[in-house]
């Protein structure tokens, strides 16, 4: 992926409106409505001039459309920007705009010299943001190519530590009907994760464990350990592993799935993106690379068996105990 001048010059222009008009649920009025800009401006207590301005900004770029002076969603809109819908994408552009000032740091950060500025604190998302912001990632492609990607058979337990929304477990449990997992993650967490399981079939193959997958055993006889979106800094990698090595039986099953960069190609671009990402989270940390990740998954014992792109934004790893 290259991108171009226009494509930096305007994005923060571009993201703005957008985002602007997912805070006001503007996308989610509409829905499959036509709707005058009075009955939207009512609707999310707007000034309807004001409005004007941030509706036509939308029609070109292509986000709505307009005819006999009611507005309405483009298929685009639909799809992305609808509260609801599979593939909305709100919550994570929410969760980007939040910590866009955090960006700021960055040069500091690089040069060595940490600053804060308590007079404007950076905007920390909610757990509920957070969890549907990544769940947003896994709906649009990640979860879909895991479940085609491995292959379970036989296999009964899963543990899935740091399972977030439980849109792995979910997509797995689909694939293979004789597997059960539990999702481990703190009790925050499990609040949303229950929320968002509640209307899938799979439910009733998934358990809802309140722990801590750095300092809590992960269970007894495991078949299975998923490791999604948890496993990235070097520090605590061998604590991890260590602890799924311990859950296995002999010969089961370990996956790990997150957004590493390769540095020996420019790609997965947004692997590298997000190590830029945790940098400005925390500069101490060292975030592992796929090669990294590899070296410590064999260094505790496991054979690995596959270490490949999973989409065009991640990798997987599978291996054996």
């Amino acid at each position: 992926m290259k991108v171009t001048i226009p494509d930096i010059l305007f994005a923060p222009w571009i993201t703005g409106v957008i985002i602007t008009a997912i805070r006001l649920k503007i996308f989610s009025i509409l829905s499959d409505r036509e709707l005058r800009i009075e009955e939207i401006a009512l609707k999310c207590e707007a000034i309807p001039n004001y409005l004007k301005s941030l509706l036509d900004a939308c029609i070109s770029l292509g986000v709505l459309e307009i005819e006999n002076d009611k507005y309405k969603n483009s298929h685009f809109s639909l799809v992305y920007f609808v509260e609801g819908q599979r593939f909305y994408v709100g919550d994570f552009l929410k969760l980007v705009n939040d910590e866009s000032r955090q960006w700021f740091q960055l040069p500091d950060i690089i040069r060595g010299v940490e600053k804060i500025n308590k007079e404007q604190p950076y905007i920390r998302s909610d757990y509920k943001t957070f969890i549907t912001a990544m769940n947003c990632l896994g709906a649009m492609g990640e979860a879909d190519a895991l479940k085609d990607m491995v292959d379970l058979s036989g296999c009964k337990r899963m543990v899935d530590a740091g399972g977030g929304s439980g849109i792995y477990s979910i997509a797995l449990c689909q694939k293979h009907p004789e597997l059960h997992s539990t999702i481990m993650d703190v009790k925050d967490t499990l609040a949303v994760t229950k929320e968002m399981i509640a209307d899938r079939q799979e439910k009733r193959r998934i358990d809802l464990r309140e722990g801590d997958f750095m300092k809590d055993s992960l269970g007894d006889n495991v078949d299975v350990v998923l490791l999604s979106d948890v496993i990235y800094e070097e520090s605590t990698a061998k604590i991890v592993l260590r602890n799924a090595w311990d859950s296995l039986i002999q010969n089961g099953v370990l996956i790990i799935r997150g957004y590493y960069a390769d540095p020996e190609k420019s790609r997965p671009l947004f692997g590298a993106l997000f190590a830029a990402k945790q940098l400005v989270d925390n500069a101490h940390k060292k975030i592992m690379t796929i090669s990294m990740l590899e070296w410590n998954v064999r260094e505790i014992g496991f054979k690995v068996i596959i270490v490949t792109p999973l989409t065009e934004h991640s990798f997987v790893l599978v291996g054996r105990k």
